[in-house]
């Protein structure tokens, strides 16, 4: 099991697909076989038993006949699933190749073989429909970029099995006994396949597809025109120039091999050095030459290799005639339509599709397979009857002919592929909609039309309605001086009166009342009342803004505020004030100038550049630092523990910081990154994966596509190990690797939830790390750590109190003293934060966010049976009532349960009074409401109780 699961991580297969690429290499091993023998076999007899001018006639029936065939597979798509459809598919192919084979063995009519070569394209035909279509529902598009080449390797092998062991087993069977052993391995495909369809293939699987009466106009409706044209003809013209030179190396090849044993040999051997070198090519370039090239090699190097092949045939036949050499070309031409195309062209073709919505793909597929392929046949067939029977041309002037059709197949394949950029580039995603900032203050009366000096007089009244009407009615006074009486207003105990002051502030837009506003900002409470009114000054206030911005680098809050208005500012002028501040030394600063700008839609220049991209490395850095913590503590700790998961949600927080960069570096396509949690995820990582092949340098792609194309954090780290400095710690070593690191790289809740796990470990070795933290300015770390101490080492604890005691140190006093009686873990900042998350409408929150809400909230812990009164909290207060676990009964409505948050003047207002039963120990908030306008925060009833 440990050789399979290495040579599985060898060939690039992940655990979960190992059941799956088995059985399609079976799969594929045996259909391989069945299609060597069945061509090698039916080639050969009908090259003997017909004359050169019948390959023409055949081409063109077997084309008409396949595309009747492909519009019939085509509807039966519309009416049957997917793998029923295969099934019998397959089964139809089994059965008719058997009764033309008895036919033949009763009757011995050669006209059996004309069928039997012309069903040579069916198998191709049932091959899509089967093999190409489990590979196409199953795996999503980068599982189908790095798998299709390895799992048709089956085919690969069982083919120079077949081809080589034909000079061997003419000489023991009868050569059309070889069908027998065809039709054998195709009744093991059916077996295979059905045993894939039966384990692998879901509801969803068969749901996916469209079952639509216009169904034919699917391709119109979901995929670009010209990009649509252009797979049809990258599919046409492979099979066009198949029998194209099929035909001159068949006629070459039979003037060299009369008999029909001699003939089979050749095939054989030939077919079989084709396909050892197409083993080869698929099973170890295929997939290093995808990755480093990208699809355009896939799909022009088919073409270029038959126009350098040709054009060295026609170079020599036009001075030597078609001796020796010219056949050796012709054959090259052929191994590269054997070998090449197989191994290269038709994997990296496949991929052209996975562009198209899921649920469209293989219908169209099914159309391109059906009609273009056959069409390529037909046309082939049309040009060789015309050329052949009617123009009388020879090999030398149809490899002429054929090098132009090379030379064109070359510029379709470049239009075909910048056509796959394009369609790669412009796919769509329905992004969220940013939500947009309302007004957080709207006057509830009109503004009065009292006289000015009324108004002054009622600016200094004890009666707060009067001062209301006095500070909305300044707005209007149309007096210059008017603004100086908003100023006592705007430091009014009273809240409706000075968000009243604060509103018409805004509307005065006056430079003198900026610095008032700007001290209201720094008030929670006020704050979005604030931040409103100082937009409404727009650019101008961009210069006072600068000012106080260099005069507050000690004040990282208000920076970030006023950065905040800036960007809701925007413009020309916002932008050049964040590039300017881009390099600014505080990270938190520098972040959020990145993402402003990245709001903005700025693209940065070539010197900025340069610094973007180091802080793209710091970042990724970061995120592998964070991988390998991942790594170190997932054997001790559970994947939904809290320090598990927050080192989970650093990954996410980092990773967006890096494709903000990649975003204002490279362009808007990389906000996809967004979308990897939600219902497109699958598609915008794959669309993420293309993207960053098509756009990014050699460089910056080999960093981002490990986090992109990886199936586990394990697998991502071992690939970042390769080209990033990667560590492996203790988990003693790693809690605190974590507690030291950069507080600007990591948050002070996951540090703080990495103190706490210290407690399992010697009080000598985590002492000094603890009371290190302890004196931490952060409430959540320094109660952590406070907490801990007290745990492994109480003498330090009792010491350390007594220093703060002895030092006045209020701060941390005020956190040390409730740990003296303080029991349990549970009523540590850090639990309540955890509960705080788990609650339905807080779990999108940030850290600092929910911090906000713990610390600003009126915070109970009731037992059950417990009667509380909550009237003096909730009578004169505009508040909301959220309950993390727990359950309160209250009069008229019933019970209130954990997740729920109830705007209390809607309680009121349906009669309820405050006054609840605890029905379980229950822990709830009192949130003011403008806290939850703030963080834009709507409010959660259970379906219980709307159905009540």
């Amino acid at each position: 099991m440990k050789k399979f699961r290495n040579i599985s991580r060898m060939l690039n297969v992940r655990k979960d697909e190992e059941g799956l690429v088995s059985l399609l290499m079976a799969y594929s091993f045996f259909m391989g076989g069945a299609t060597a023998l069945f061509y090698t076999v039916v080639a050969s007899s009908f090259l003997v038993s017909f004359d050169r001018l019948a390959l023409p006639q055949v081409y063109v029936v077997g084309g008409i006949f396949i595309y009747v065939l492909g519009l019939g597979v085509t509807r039966l798509q519309k009416k049957i699933a997917f793998d029923r459809l295969a099934e019998n598919m397959l089964l139809f192919l089994i059965v008719s190749i058997s009764l033309f084979l008895v036919f033949y063995h009763v009757t011995g009519n050669r006209w059996v073989f004309f069928i039997l070569f012309l069903w040579n394209r069916v198998f191709v035909l049932v091959n899509g429909v089967t093999f190409w279509a489990v590979v196409v529902k199953l795996f999503n598009f980068q599982q189908s970029k790095r798998l299709s080449s390895l799992i048709n390797t089956g085919d690969v092998f069982s083919s120079v099995i077949m081809y080589l062991a034909v000079p061997g087993l003419v000489k023991i069977l009868p050569i059309d006994s070889l069908l027998i052993i065809a039709v054998g391995f195709l009744v093991v495909c059916a077996v295979l396949l059905r045993q894939i369809h039966k384990r692998y293939v879901t509801a969803e699987h068969k749901n996916d597809e469209v079952s639509s009466e216009h169904v034919d106009k699917v391709a119109d409706d979901v995929v670009n025109p010209s990009y649509y044209r252009a797979i049809f003809f990258l599919a046409l013209l492979p099979v066009f120039a198949l029998f194209y030179v099929e035909y001159i190396f068949f006629i070459e090849s039979r003037v060299i091999f009369p008999n029909k044993e001699s003939l089979a040999s050749f095939l054989g051997v030939f077919f079989g050095i084709s396909a050892i070198l197409e083993f080869f090519i698929k099973t170890f370039f295929y997939n290093k030459l995808i990755s480093k090239y990208g699809v355009r090699l896939g799909i022009m190097i088919l073409p270029l290799s038959l126009v350098f092949s040709f054009a060295v045939s026609v170079i020599y036949g036009l001075g030597y005639d078609t001796a020796a050499i010219f056949f050796a070309c012709v054959a090259l031409s052929r191994f590269f339509l054997s070998a090449i195309r197989k191994a290269i062209s038709e994997p990296a073709y496949q991929v052209l599709y996975q562009p198209i919505q899921a649920r469209f793909r293989l219908n169209i597929q099914g159309r391109i397979e059906g009609r273009a392929k056959a069409m390529g046949g037909l046309a082939a067939g049309v040009v060789l009857l015309i050329l052949v029977n009617l123009w009388q041309l020879e090999a030398l002037p149809l490899a002429i002919v054929f090098l132009v059709v090379a030379l064109g197949w070359a510029v379709v394949s470049f239009a075909g592929q910048n056509a796959y950029k394009k369609m790669v580039r412009e796919k769509v995603f329905h992004f969220p909609a940013r939500q947009v900032r309302g007004n957080a203050y709207v006057p509830q009366n009109e503004r009065t039309s009292k006289p000015f000096d009324e108004l002054i007089s009622q600016v200094f009244s004890k009666n707060a309605e009067e001062r209301t009407e006095a500070a909305l009615g300044l707005g209007g006074a149309n007096r210059f001086l008017s603004y100086k009486y908003l100023i006592p207003l705007l430091q009014d105990p009273d809240q409706r009166v000075r968000e009243a002051a604060i509103y018409t502030a805004g509307e005065l837009r006056r430079s003198e009342l900026w610095p008032y506003l700007m001290e209201q900002m720094e008030i929670d409470r006020y704050y979005s009342v604030a931040f409103d009114a100082l937009v409404k000054s727009g650019v101008p206030l961009l210069k006072y803004i600068e000012k106080s911005f260099l005069s507050n680098n000690d004040n990282r809050y208000r920076q970030l505020h006023l950065l905040k208005i800036v960007e809701e500012i925007g413009g020309g002028e916002a932008i050049r004030f964040f590039r300017r501040n881009l390099e600014n030394p505080n990270r938190f600063i520098k972040d959020k100038v990145l993402e402003s700008l990245r709001n903005l839609n700025y693209g940065c220049n070539s010197t900025e550049k340069i610094f973007l991209l180091n802080e793209l490395d710091e970042h990724l850095k970061t995120f592998v630092w964070l991988l390998s913590a991942q790594y170190d503590l997932s054997e001790t700790y559970p994947h939904d523990s809290q320090l598990m998961l927050n080192i989970e949600r650093e990954k996410q927080r980092i990773i967006r910081k890096a494709f903000i960069v990649l975003e204002v570096v490279y362009g808007s396509r990389f906000h996809a990154i967004t979308l990897l949690k939600g219902e497109q995820a699958m598609d915008a990582r794959d669309y993420l994966t293309e993207i960053s092949d098509l756009l990014l340098p050699e460089n910056i792609k080999n960093k981002i596509l490990p986090f992109l194309d990886s199936a586990s954090s394990d697998e991502m780290r071992n690939r970042y190990a390769e080209i990033l400095p990667v560590s492996e710690l203790s988990v003693e070593e790693r809690l605190i690797d974590i507690i030291n690191k950069d507080y600007t790289r990591i948050s002070r809740w996951t540090k703080a939830v990495a103190i706490r796990e210290l407690r399992h470990f010697p009080a000598e070795i985590v002492t000094p790390v603890l009371v290190a933290n302890a004196v931490s300015h952060s409430k959540v770390i320094s109660q952590t750590a406070f907490y801990i101490l007290r745990i492994v080492n109480p003498g330090r604890f009792k010491s350390l109190m007594d220093v703060m005691t002895r030092d006045k140190d209020a701060f941390h006093l005020d956190i040390m003293k409730p740990l003296e009686w303080l029991a349990t873990e549970e009523d540590l900042l850090i639990s309540k934060l955890r509960r705080l998350r788990e609650a339905q409408g807080l779990s999108k929150l940030l850290n600092g966010e929910l911090q906000k809400i713990l610390l600003n909230s009126a915070y109970f812990q009731e037992e059950e049976g417990e009667v509380i009164d909550l009237r003096k909290y909730t009578n004169n207060a505009d508040v909301s009532l959220l309950i993390t676990y727990g359950k309160l009964f209250f009069s008229k409505i019933g019970g209130i349960e954990a997740g729920e948050i109830r705007n209390v003047v809607e309680l009121k207002n349906q009669g309820v009074v405050m006054i609840p039963n605890v029905m379980e120990n229950t822990e709830f908030y009192l949130i003011e409401n403008y806290l939850l306008k703030d963080l834009n925060i709507t409010h959660h009833v259970s379906e219980e109780a709307v159905s009540q």
